[in-house]
């Protein structure tokens, strides 16, 4: 094998490849990234046998080939490369990289012990704009569980609907959820699986915002094929819990506020709740504006935010604060519209731009005496 190619350029495909692979792995060959030129393109790939993923790139092919090289270093020499064409050569077990005066000569693996996924085989294709698929991972994957009993609350449960692809998130205290408007001409079919938390989060930051990406899923794997870069999962293997129950959007109060003013008041009231077991705040919901108060043994703190609407009764509630201000600061707009049902009811949140494709529910906290 042999192929010459800007640093750079390569440099950038590995620390993509470098997502998919695990700290800890009893299997060095999964420390490797596998290298396969042919065709006058490099293809690379990197797996942990849960998520996989592949990039591609054009270059100068002088011979075909297959090597499997040892992530971290083959990431590091591309790093500290000079900005000029360098040639990766294969002969006898032995890879040579040249760079302007410098060369490497690394031992490589055995090339048929790199495990190769299997593809995603299917006709049911959701085209979705990456910018879009972006901030509907950015407003839910919070929102997942951390206790491992609980498996199929670990992911993100993905609802393909006739029009729209859903992302629900949940873990027992708050639950995330966001549509996506399918354009005109989308394949129409419905399906639902659960994408891992950690799958999804990478998917994130490696795609482009300005393409596009084509989600596919069977039973067992989803794929999501975005120009030259292809990300493979496992899908949790787990039923979902039927969430829409837990959504009611009869309220008895609802409010308009600044998402940036109620932002930064719900954090500096937080601030003396980090030691705290509860992290708990209360808000006062009032026709001439909300009240937020925080109390702990070392003092306490009083915010006032303004209403640009306000409808309903006035009340009384309490939250986390953590909960609370995980999804104001996910959901991407300027005003918010928060809807409760009584002080012991989940309050819901929506952004007032687009109310119908994303919501936070989050629960309160009783208070005690009240």
């Amino acid at each position: 094998m042999k192929f010459q190619v800007q640093p750079q350029e390569l440099l950038r495909r590995i620390t993509q490849c470098q997502r998919a692979i695990s700290t800890r792995t009893p299997m060095p060959i999964l420390e490797c990234i596998r290298f396969d030129a042919r065709d006058g393109s490099l293809t690379l790939m990197a797996t942990d046998l849960e998520l996989s993923i592949t990039t591609r790139l054009a270059c100068d092919v002088m011979e075909e080939g297959v090597v499997v090289l040892p992530a971290t270093m083959i990431g590091n020499i591309f790093r500290k490369l000079p900005a000029a064409p360098a040639t990766v050569q294969e002969k006898n077990g032995v890879v040579e990289i040249t760079c302007r005066d410098s060369r490497f000569r690394l031992q490589v693996q055995n090339p048929d012990e790199f495990p190769i996924l299997q593809n995603v085989e299917t006709d049911e294709v959701s085209e979705v704009a990456n910018d879009a698929l972006m901030r509907a991972i950015q407003e839910t994957e919070f929102a997942t569980s951390i206790d491992e009993s609980k498996i199929a609350l670990t992911g993100i449960y993905l609802e393909r609907r006739q029009q729209s692809l859903r992302f629900v998130a949940l873990d027992g205290y708050r639950l995330a959820l966001h549509d996506i408007l399918l354009g005109e001409g989308a394949m129409d079919y419905e399906k639902d699986c659960i994408v891992p938390k950690r799958a999804m989060i990478e998917l994130s930051r490696i795609l482009d915002p300005a393409e596009t990406a084509a989600l596919r899923a069977t039973e067992t794997h989803i794929e999501v094929e975005s120009g030259d870069i292809t990300l493979s999962s496992r899908l949790i293997d787990k039923n979902y819990i039927d969430y829409e129950q837990i959504i009611s959007l009869d309220h008895e109060t609802k409010v308009v506020v600044d998402r940036q003013s109620l932002r930064d008041a719900v954090e500096r009231a937080s601030l003396l709740t980090q030691a705290e077991r509860a992290h708990l705040i209360k808000l006062k919901v009032k026709s001439d504006g909300l009240y937020i108060e925080s109390n702990a043994e070392i003092g306490e703190v009083n915010e006032y935010v303004p209403l640009e609407e306000m409808d309903g009764e006035e009340l009384l509630i309490a939250f986390n604060a953590k909960y609370l201000l995980d999804g104001i600061r996910a959901l991407d707009s300027e005003k918010l519209v928060l809807t409760l049902n009584g002080s012991l009811n989940p309050m819901i949140v929506r952004p007032l731009e687009d109310p119908d494709h994303a919501l936070y529910l989050v629960l309160p906290v009783r208070i005690a005496g009240e």
